[in-house]
């Protein structure tokens, strides 16, 4: 490869964004691995006005589980509809650490990120992932926040501090559960009645994603096994 194509190439790369080698001195800017943005449509049903149900299920798993949370979470045929949106997050920041470094958010919801150093050190907060951003640095006693309007995975990082980084999962809607490592079962509730897609992000993937329709009626839960396979 001659000097002069190399260079064309480097340049082409830096105005998409790619980042070649180690970034510049002061700046930690990762390379965007796993992007993922989940598509959500708008309906204008409300979750309040709506009779619910729920779902239950196991998850059943082919070989050894890595020690991360899953995300076993719901998408309505034909939009999530408008339901009420949880309390801001706050996020610390004390020790060039974000706490906590993973969190549920729902579409919609804002984090506040709250720089709490003991220590006269400054933060800044950006994001990749289904929301891409930069909220800029700030002091010691300052806070910034954003609201999450885009539902997927989001990476959180600081361009001061290279090692401090933090994972944010989007949920479409209030239809999500959490499971742990150390757990095996869930149950969404409070779910309006219709037909959904069930679906799963994993926090370390390990496995294929699953996709499931199921019916939700009104008082009941539908129970489910959700296979996860290699």
């Amino acid at each position: 490869m001659t000097k002069t194509l190399f260079f064309a190439l480097v340049a082409v790369a830096a105005s998409a964004g790619v980042f070649l080698g180690r970034p510049a001195a002061g700046q930690h800017r990762p390379v965007l691995v796993y992007d993922r943005v989940i598509a959500t449509q708008v309906a204008d049903f409300d979750w309040k006005d709506a009779k619910k149900g729920g779902v239950s299920g196991s998850l059943k798993f082919s070989a050894r589980r890595a020690a991360a949370p899953i995300v076993v979470y719901l998408t309505r045929d034909g939009g999530d509809g408008k339901f009420a949106v949880p309390d801001a997050l706050e996020v610390r920041q004390e020790g060039a650490r974000f706490a906590p470094g993973f969190a549920v958010l729902v579409k919609g919801q804002t984090a506040r990120f709250l720089n709490d150093e003991k220590k006269d050190i400054a933060h800044n907060v950006y994001f990749l992932g289904a929301t891409e951003g930069d909220l800029g640095i700030f002091d010691r006693g300052q806070s910034v926040q954003h609201e999450f309007t885009a539902a997927g995975e989001v990476s959180l990082h600081c361009s001061i501090h290279k090692n401090m980084d933090g994972k944010f999962f989007i949920a479409p809607s209030p239809a999500f559960a959490l499971v742990e490592s150390d757990a095996e079962s869930f149950r969404i509730s409070g779910v309006p009645a219709g037909k959904y897609k069930l679906r799963t992000w994993q926090r370390q993937k390990r496995f294929k994603d699953v996709e499931l329709d199921i019916t939700v009626e009104a008082d009941k839960d539908a129970t489910v096994a959700v296979e996860m396979t290699r």
